[in-house]
């Protein structure tokens, strides 16, 4: 896990060429793979060779603290942060910690000689056997002083009196930390929230990713030793055992323990007694099956945390599900079209992420599996107390048609109600069953039903039936169940996964107090609605505010906020009905999109939310009234900007409460002064009749005295239009971000870009990269990922290749998961520059919240050079991008003497005409420059 740590944060202050420089310098017999590999622990010297290399070349002697206050971000095990944010405090973390550390290092041991208040005093001891290094100790300081960050805090202070280096028996860390946030630490307390999610969406993914690994062999060993090395995606410790039970005996394999020992603590899990305090042991058991017993061992002495035994025992469930699905290939080898449904089973479960998809691609794949003629997979629903059949195959379209939709009712079936008592398969007859059942059975022609329930420990989730043609009491009858039981806990992980997806989807465009649609969701919607709008259709956009809502708060409190505006949502939602879009914009103001026949309906509405509120609210014991005022704005047509109607709306209600609150009032045109609709509709068609063109301008590095050399090129968009000919970006992208296109455009510039980038020959100064501008629209388009993936891959280029420019600007930072949507795209390999730095909302946040690799000086700096104060601005950038490890690009560059001061500051990438104008075929050569322009 160290080596991770380091490895990262060097490739972030140097990138990859200084990864491969700390490696070599290290002289470790390991690759860089290996060291990234979170599974391989390797022993003291070579992490402190690895301290020491870094160290010399970052050039930086403080290196090893900021690897360790930078683990968070850096390679922390994705299980650590949930394990530690639940102990609900800095201080918890720190009495816990000497139970943490074997997570990191088997070579110390980390003893908790005070915690009080917001102090703490830690020895840290090194064993025998070891000689102590003072950057090992810098490290553990900084790892120490990061717990503090995951509660939204800032870092914690450390005093160091003794060390081990000067002679000491153990260093000597005390500790002290902030117990309250401070007025300015929303950017910390985002970045923990930020941590926190980050962390369980890495660990789904994990999980995700290990369940298809398991099941993607049929091979014994093969997936034996995936199970055990696998093991690292839920806990991380030194060693793991795997012992199973098997026909043909006992079966044992380890990672991370010698023989010696790995035979003894096997023997142990197989007459049954215990591994002692330093293991976690779970059974590897699935509802019909119980395989054997998987280990996280630690070194004696050391502890596990409190939610090691949960994360391995729900790891233990996919491994039981990929044994089972084993054992029933092991009898069927000969049968490859089963083979293939099974294997085909679980890259597509892995694949897909909502509940209804996950029941489809079951129900289709069991058939082949089972050997059956149907399927089908049936979901509960607890409020209704139900079963509802989601997804049937195999049944012919009539027999669909009569399911389609169809529910069973514990009250009404015996056979349910036993199924949830008892968890466990069983085969239903038609003439035993109850009416409901029987009936259903009757009208798709079967006379037996296999039915295996699908759970979550012990929650039902749902069922997948199976129509059986088999005798009861056969061993197919059993052979039947087995395999569908084997397919029913790959659908029950992958059901669970999709709820947790779903949940984490949801707390993204809705209200967390209301459960209304939030801000951004309420935008996608009221956008989507104006487009679907006929020439002659009406869209209205009700601003609703409550009045004087903010006393509520002051006298009764914020509880009793909360709960007046969980109980106005709830009379609001009723009021408007389902058939028109509501959401809570945030704190007393409500927002509701409706399409409307004239200007009456929708003030008719209007008034209706106004009525709505007049009742008295039951708030703790008493009657509150409060009043609402309502804004009304009005488009006719599909090109109604939705941004802009908000907007209207929002005036309007303020001249609502201007007139005496408690009203609606109407605003007037929405649209006025807007770009007419035919351009519009134009630029809506302009991807799809291929109007778009791109041009290049190469990004040079002119570090070498009289020569410029071309490292890439940023593609610039223009509209090739059929009436008004070429027209600048500045012409149209406006209108596009306006009306929602932007991200149309940004995904055909990044495909058409990437094809340029692959069939442009490389020129002789090497490898091109190719720049593409994204708006902050299309960062958190659910397309962006796979398109940028798509792209990479069908031309061939390599991930570092292509750099992502997004421009800071209060709006980008006001959407959610920008962040982790960057982080994702690091992870793939691309870059991420910041484009016309300095010039926006919040510059040294961004650099501090946001993950770049690049910052463009934006062209106002340049264009004073080289007067003074210029000169001292772009050195100031220069040095804070240095201190950061980000590479920085000058653009605007048009005058040689641009160039030499911007040359004398040591900024060696720049942009600008003076090198090179935007054209279709950008020259790509080495040239020289000198006092006059060169293009």
């Amino acid at each position: 896990m160290t080596t991770t740590l380091i490895l990262r944060y060097v490739e972030e202050r140097g990138g990859p060429q200084a990864v491969a420089a700390t490696v070599e310098a290290a002289g470790v017999p390991f690759t860089v793979a290996e060291l990234d590999d979170p599974s391989r622990w390797v022993g003291y010297d070579t992490r402190i060779r690895l301290f020491e290399a870094a160290t010399a070349v970052l050039g930086d002697p403080r290196a090893p603290w900021e690897i360790g206050a930078a683990a968070l971000r850096h390679g922390l095990h994705h299980a650590i942060v949930p394990l530690l944010r639940g102990f609900g405090s800095p201080r918890e973390v720190y009495r816990q910690l000497p139970r943490a550390v074997p997570k990191f290092t088997t070579t110390s041991t980390m003893d908790l000689v005070e915690c009080a208040g917001d102090e703490a005093t830690i020895r840290y001891r090194l064993h025998e056997g070891h000689t102590h290094s003072r950057l090992d100790c810098e490290y553990a300081q900084g790892l120490i002083s990061g717990v503090p960050v995951i509660f939204g805090l800032p870092p914690a202070r450390i005093r160091h009196p003794e060390c081990e280096s000067d002679g000491s028996s153990a260093c000597v860390y005390h500790v002290r930390w902030e117990r309250r946030r401070r007025w300015w630490s929303r950017a910390a307390r985002r970045e923990s929230a930020d941590l926190g999610l980050t962390a369980l969406r890495v660990q789904l993914e994990e999980f995700q990713d290990a369940a298809a690994d398991l099941v993607s062999s049929d091979d014994v060993e093969e997936v034996l030793e995936r199970i055990v090395r696998r093991a690292v995606a839920a806990v991380l410790a030194p060693a793991y055992l795997l012992v199973l039970d098997g026909g043909d005996g006992v079966m044992a394999r380890h990672h991370g323990l010698d023989a010696e020992r790995a035979e003894r603590l096997a023997q142990l899990l197989v007459a049954g007694e215990s591994l002692g305090e330093s293991a976690v042991v779970v059974d590897i058991a699935s509802a019909r099956h119980r395989h054997g017993r998987l280990a996280a061992v630690y070194q004696p002495g050391h502890l596990p945390l409190d939610g090691d035994h949960s994360l391995l025992r729900a790891y233990a469930r996919h491994a039981a599900a990929a044994l089972d699905l084993l054992t029933a290939l092991e009898g069927s080898r000969l049968e490859q079209r089963r083979t293939a449904a099974l294997l085909g089973l679980a890259h597509e479960l892995a694949a897909v992420d909502t509940a209804a998809e996950v029941a489809t691609v079951v129900a289709q794949a069991a058939p082949a599996i089972i050997g059956c003629r149907a399927a089908g997979i049936l979901l509960w629903d607890h409020e209704a107390g139900a079963l509802g059949v989601v997804a049937t195959s195999g049944l012919g379209r009539r027999p669909d048609d009569v399911l389609s939709g169809a529910e069973f009712r514990a009250d009404q079936s015996p056979e349910l109600v036993e199924m949830l008592t008892h968890h466990s398969p069983r085969m239903l007859r038609r003439e035993q069953a109850s009416p409901e059942i029987a009936a259903a059975m009757l009208a798709i022609g079967a006379a037996s039903l296999v039915v295996v329930p699908l759970l979550a420990g012990d929650t039902l989730l749902g069922v997948a039936v199976a129509v059986s043609d088999t005798e009861p009491g056969t061993a197919a009858e059993q052979t039947a169940l087995a395999r569908l039981a084997g397919v029913g806990d790959q659908a029950a992980a992958a059901l669970q996964n999709a709820r947790l997806l779903s949940t984490v989807r949801r707390q993204a465009h809705h209200d967390s107090l209301t459960g209304l649609a939030n801000r951004v969701l309420f935008s996608q919607r009221l956008d989507a609605v104006l487009e679907r709008q006929g020439e002659a259709a009406w869209t209205a956009v009700l601003f609703c505010d409550l009045d004087n809502f903010k006393h509520v708060n002051d006298e009764l409190g914020h509880s009793a906020g909360d709960e007046l505006l969980r109980q106005v949502a709830g009379r609001l939602r009723e009021a408007v009905g389902p058939e028109h879009v509501i959401a809570r914009l945030g704190g007393d103001e409500f927002a509701v999109a409706m399409r409307a026949p004239d200007e009456r309906t929708a003030v008719a509405l209007g008034r209706r939310c106004v009525d709505s509120v007049t009742a008295p609210f039951p708030i703790d014991g008493q009657e509150l009234r409060v009043t609402m005022s309502v804004g009304v704005a009005l488009h006719a047509g599909p090109d109604g900007r939705g941004e802009r109607m908000l907007a209207a709306s929002d005036r309007a209600m303020y001249e609502a409460k201007r007139r005496g609150r408690n009203q609606v009032v109407v605003g007037g045109d929405s649209t006025q002064g807007a770009p007419g609709p035919s351009l519009q509709a134009e630029l809506r068609t302009a991807v799809e009749e291929g109007h778009l063109r791109l041009h290049f301008q190469p990004v040079v590095d002119v570090s070498q005295p009289g020569m410029a050399r071309v490292v890439g090129a940023e593609a610039l968009v223009r509209w090739d239009h059929p009436r008004l000919g070429l027209l600048s970006p500045a012409a149209f992208l406006p209108l596009a971000e306006e009306t929602g296109q932007i991200t149309d455009i940004d995904l055909w510039v990044l495909e058409a870009a990437c094809g340029w980038l692959a069939a442009t020959p490389a020129p002789e100064s090497g490898v091109l990269h190719i720049a593409v501008n994204v708006a902050g629209r299309t960062l958190n388009d659910p397309r962006f990922l796979s398109t940028v993936r798509g792209a990479l891959n069908r031309h061939g280029l390599a991930p570092r290749q292509l750099v992502l420019e997004i421009v800071e600007s209060r709006s980008l930072a006001d959407l959610p998961g920008v962040v982790e949507r960057l982080v994702e795209l690091r992870q793939l390999g691309v870059r991420v520059s910041l484009d016309d730095f300095g010039t926006g909302y919040s510059t040294l946040a961004w650099l501090k919240n946001l993950p770049v690799d690049q910052i463009k000086i934006d062209r106002s700096f340049i264009t004073a050079l080289p007067e003074q104060a210029s000169v001292a601005l772009v050195r100031g950038v220069l040095a804070l991008a240095a201190e950061l490890g980000v590479e920085v690009v000058a653009e605007g560059v048009e005058l040689f003497e641009q160039l030499e001061a911007l040359r004398e500051a040591e900024c060696h990438l720049v942009q600008g005409y003076l090198l090179g104008r935007p054209e279709v075929e950008p020259s790509l050569q080495t040239r020289a420059v000198g006092a006059h322009p060169v293009a």
